[in-house]
């Protein structure tokens, strides 16, 4: 569901492309319609509809059929993907995106349902689910933003290693900054607070060199 005309026609052309049958509309009242008359794997849902909201319509969807939704919105607020998640959404992806990651996590959302999550790194007490990028420590979901999903990702390809920061610069960010920024210090700061302090692993600091993603207790 995408109510600008032309976002609309853009992402149909786009998805057209693959081998997926799909179909567009512009508002609740013609996409519960579909969703009545149709069988679909995924639904794409914007939050803000002229009709109605799409987060509430999420819900009613769950009722009218076992489909996997995405919120596809330019509202990034983290209250606002959690509460959409909690009505019943599986994914969140936030407006403006690249086409590429849509297809990947739509392809993601469509393994889960079918009992098949994709490729899983697992250090510690820590998974991670690397195309629907969602980390789990000891069975809870993390809220991660995307520069520390990717930044942890890095750390537990290469637990117990020491890495240098730029290292971590050019395997998370994929380029390196100026020496002076501390991009990786800063995102390091906030991936450390949002692991569990009881939990099994730490990310620690060797001074003068750089980070080693360790049990907590050695």
């Amino acid at each position: 569901m995408e109510d600008h005309p032309e976002t609309g026609r853009w992402l149909l052309q786009e998805l057209s492309r693959t081998s997926w049958k799909c179909d567009l509309a512009a508002t609740v009242q013609s996409a519960r319609s579909l969703a009545r008359q149709e069988s679909y794997d995924v639904v794409l849902l914007d939050v803000m509809l002229p009709d109605g909201s799409g987060v509430e319509f999420c819900q009613e969807l769950r009722i009218l059929g076992n489909f996997a939704i995405i919120m596809v919105t330019a509202r990034d607020d983290v209250t606002d993907r959690i509460d959409a998640l909690d009505r019943g959404a599986d994914d969140y992806v936030i407006k403006p995106f690249a086409i590429g990651e849509l297809i990947a996590r739509i392809r993601a959302v469509s393994r889960r349902m079918n009992g098949d999550r994709g490729p899983v790194l697992e250090c510690f007490d820590l998974r991670l689910w690397v195309e629907e990028r969602s980390v789990e420590q000891g069975g809870h979901l993390l809220e991660l933003s995307r520069r520390e999903f990717d930044l942890l990702a890095v750390f537990m390809r290469n637990s117990k290693k020491v890495l240098t920061r730029d290292q971590l610069l050019e395997l998370a960010w994929g380029y390196v900054f100026y020496a002076e920024s501390n991009v990786v210090d800063v995102t390091v700061k906030r991936l450390r607070e949002r692991l569990d302090p009881n939990g099994k692993v730490i990310i620690d600091t060797v001074r003068g060199v750089g980070y080693v993603l360790r049990p907590a207790r050695e």
